[in-house]
């Protein structure tokens, strides 16, 4: 009897041959995106910033803490916001990783001395960190100077003169041993010195890492600016160059005439400190005056330019002036006019105080021209001569305290009858006026008067600073 035995999947050779070629592409695939990443695996992406790539491809490594985090996945050109040529680097990273802090800084490497670059990444601090698609700002990328950098600047003639310095170094120091142990023992003292400093610069008070980073900040500042002051420099050596034709006997002069001038300056700096202060004084009251200028400017343009035209017809008028002016020299020379003045000068010195007081009398209240209106309609009417006084007889009671017996003191009683023809006392000899001293107001004239009480003095409140104003009226 003959038993059929079942055959196994695997022991097929073409199955066997269809899996193993299929396993060679996975693996060459696998193999020729390594440097992508494994497929189907979710990755972080960020966008970086570079003035240069360096050399850095497509693939290259990136390392953070000298551990793989991704690859490099694309270097493709860009411009900058103020339109210098850049490169732009797109990242694939682990999302092991998370997402980067915004201050973390980013350095294009070498692996070797002479090699394959990659990108370091130095993690931040920040509690801000970047989203997934984020571009990393050019500031915080970097790059080291590669070794053919360094030697490049080996030029021919720098090598030649660092020969003939290798030289003349070698023929300066040679015999000269003891010279050199001496100059070591006299440092001595120096390092001694020097260890309180070094103490101070490495306290963290110093902050002298701070200072290091503030000085790196400001050479990158510099850095966009380099051209203009490569300019700067060579103008200056046409400036100094200028300066060179004329440092002898002026420049050499101005030197040595400088500290005689300085000393001079500070010997008399206490003399002329008052004119200085009077002239600061000045400019500042002048400078309402200045800022008037743009309006008026053009105003006293045409006034000069009328004056000029019309100084050719005052020639007479100022021969006569200088005639006068001259007179009023010797007039003034006279002893006799000499004490008139001086004794003018005390008259007006002496009136300053009362004129002081009483200026406010007009100034304020307008009193004086008030009397003086008053007054003129006092003598207006009319007679058949000419004007007369103007008077009115006053009524008065016999009324014991009134006004018309005798009293040992101001009638103050209250009225009581409203037909009275008397009441109580109301003066006010010395009314304020707004003078020095004295309340600021124009009180004569501006007290109220109220029959229920007496006021004598000063009334109480502030009866302001209005007055009846005056003028002339059109005839």
């Amino acid at each position: 009897m003959n038993t059929r035995r079942e055959r196994s999947p695997l022991g097929n050779p073409i199955l066997i041959g269809a899996l193993t070629v299929l396993a060679v592409i996975v693996a060459v695939f696998l193999a020729y995106n390594a440097n992508n990443g494994l497929p189907f695996v979710p990755s972080y992406t960020l966008h970086v910033q570079v003035a240069d790539a360096n050399e850095l491809t497509h693939g290259a490594e990136v390392h953070m803490g000298g551990a793989l985090i991704g690859f490099v996945d694309g270097v493709s050109p860009a411009r900058a916001q103020n339109g210098q040529p850049i490169a732009m680097l797109a990242l694939k990273l682990n999302r092991s990783i998370g997402h980067l802090p915004v201050d973390s800084t980013f350095t294009i490497r070498l692996k070797g001395s002479i090699g394959q670059k990659y990108l370091a990444v130095g993690l931040g601090r920040s509690q801000r960190t970047y989203a997934d698609g984020a571009t990393v700002p050019e500031r915080q990328t970097g790059a080291t100077v590669d070794l053919d950098q360094v030697l490049s600047m080996f030029t021919p003639p720098t090598r030649a003169g660092v020969v003939a310095s290798t030289v003349g170094f070698s023929d300066g120091l040679a015999g000269r041993g003891t010279s050199i142990n001496d100059a070591i023992g006299a440092f001595v003292p120096l390092l001694t010195d020097l260890r309180p400093v070094a103490r101070n610069l490495a306290s963290p008070n110093t902050d002298l890492g701070g200072f290091l980073h503030g000085l790196e900040a400001f050479s990158g500042a510099l850095a966009p600016v380099a051209s203009t002051q490569a300019s700067l420099f060579v103008a200056l050596d046409g400036t100094f160059r200028a300066f060179a034709s004329v440092s002898t006997p002026f420049l050499q002069q101005t030197i040595s005439d400088t500290p005689p001038s300085f000393q001079a300056v500070i010997a008399d700096t206490p003399t002329i400190r008052p004119f200085l202060t009077d002239s600061a004084t000045l400019f500042s009251e002048l400078r309402p005056g200045f800022a008037t200028l743009p309006r008026s400017a053009p105003v006293l343009a045409n006034a000069f330019a009328a004056g000029a035209r019309n100084l050719p017809g005052t020639v007479a008028l100022d021969q006569r002036l200088v005639s006068l002016s001259q007179h009023l020299q010797s007039y003034g020379q006279d002893p006799a006019v000499q004490q008139g003045l001086d004794r003018l000068t005390l008259t007006a010195s002496s009136l300053r105080d009362p004129l002081a007081f009483l200026t406010p009398v007009q100034a304020s209240c307008n009193y004086v021209t008030l009397f003086l209106r008053n007054l003129a309609s006092v003598l207006s009417e009319s007679t058949s001569s000419g004007t007369a006084l103007r008077f009115s007889l006053v009524a008065i009671d016999d009324v014991l305290g009134g006004e018309a017996v005798p009293s040992s003191h101001p009638y103050t009683t209250p009225v009581t009858d409203p037909t009275a023809e008397h009441g109580p006392l109301h003066v006010n000899p010395y009314p304020n006026t707004d003078s020095p001293g004295q309340t600021p107001e124009c009180e004569a004239g501006n007290e109220t008067y109220s029959g229920a009480a007496a006021d004598i003095g000063n009334v109480p409140g502030n009866q302001g600073l209005k007055t009846e104003s005056t003028g002339s009226k059109a005839k």
